[in-house]
């Protein structure tokens, strides 16, 4: 049953490309400091762009696909 389990997650990650909660949280810190920056070179333009693909990336992170990637992450880690 729990080998069934993980070839699930394991399907499901490769569909999904394996991204996690986590990695877009850190792509969307990024993409906040590099909105700060433009905006303060007085780049507003840029700086929309940046804040709205932060927002993008952190509705993602709420996806329940980067979620399921996430506990994947956790059962492997388990396992060893």
């Amino acid at each position: 049953m729990q080998y069934f389990r993980i070839l699930v997650l394991s399907v499901i990650c490769t569909i999904t490309g394996c991204v996690s909660s986590s990695d877009f949280e850190k792509q969307a810190e990024y993409h906040d400091k590099a909105a700060d920056y433009y905006k303060s070179i007085g780049q507003p333009g840029a700086a929309r762009e940046e804040y709205e693909s932060a927002k993008k990336n952190r509705d993602d992170a709420n996806d329940p696909s980067s979620i399921l990637a996430d506990l994947f992450d956790i059962l492997i880690e388990e396992k060893k």
